[in-house]
Formats: structure tokens, sequence, C-alpha cells
């Protein structure tokens, strides 16, 4: 996979529901924007003090995913689950996809379930 300069990631449509936060993001997702990502995760998780919060990542619109990305990713929903903090994915891109079968992450991965 080629990186294409000049697409960063970008947040959008956060929406707050019942049983969880939705986060959209479009764009290219490497290091950088997991850290992105983990910041705002924690914020989001924080909003409600008390309960474990679940932060669905909507990444239908990503453009691209580097194997570091993705094992970073899953490190960080890994990490926020010992914390409290369910993180899970409902949407992926082809590109993102690719990016986590070629990292053998795309079994180990935390889907959202209804």
């Amino acid at each position: 996979m080629v990186q294409r300069p000049g697409c960063e990631l970008v947040l959008r449509e956060v929406r707050v529901g019942d049983d969880a936060v939705w986060l959209g993001v479009v764009g290219e997702l490497g290091l950088d924007e997991v850290q992105l990502l983990t910041e705002t995760v924690v914020q989001l998780a924080q909003e409600k003090k008390g309960r474990e919060r679940q932060v669905v990542l909507d990444l239908s619109d990503v453009s691209y995913c580097g194997h570091d990305a993705a094992f970073t990713l899953w490190g960080m929903c890994a990490g926020f689950r010992t914390a409290g903090i369910s993180v899970a994915l409902a949407e992926v891109s082809t590109m993102a996809q690719v990016a986590f079968e070629g990292a053998h992450l795309d079994k180990r991965l935390p889907f959202y379930q209804r």
C-alpha cells in the first residue's frame, strides 16, 4: 500500500446513543491519526462518569491504513478495555480491511455487536 500525502484523517459525525458514542472518521489512518483517535476516545468516554462507556468507530471512509496503524489501533482497543472503556469498530473500508488482514488482526479487532 502506498500512502498518498495530503489526505489527513478527519473526525466527523459524533452521535451519542443510549448504548454508545459513534464516531465517524474519513481519510488516512496512520500512527499520528491513531493518537488523535486515542485522545478523542478519552474525551468521549469521560462524558458519562460512573459507568462504562462504549465508543464505536466507523472506519468505512478510511482511504489508507498501514499495518503499523492497524497494530496500534488494536493495542488502543485492548488498552481501553482494561481501563473499562469499550472501543469497537462498526464498519471498515476496503483499505482498512486489507491492512487488518495483512497484519492478521481482522479476527482480533473488536467489532460492534447490536
